[in-house]
């Protein structure tokens, strides 16, 4: 019995509160918005590029390219 108590004691102050897991949720829920608007914003631009290439490279073949 001792051994369990002196086994708990060594790990309930490692254990989060309440308050530690309101935190770190505050903290990754800025982060992960930060993050997801990032990569959106970075594949819209992407896309667009790639896109526009494409159309570029069709209306070229279409008006230079003999049939």
């Amino acid at each position: 019995m001792t051994t369990l108590e002196t086994h708990f004691d060594t790990i309930v102050p490692t254990l989060a509160t309440k308050e530690d897991r309101k935190n770190l949720e505050v903290k990754l829920t800025g982060t992960i918005h930060h993050e997801v608007s990032t990569r959106t914003w970075r594949m819209i631009t992407w896309m667009t590029a790639v896109i526009g290439l494409a159309f570029t490279g069709i209306f070229y073949i279409a008006r230079y390219v003999p049939a």
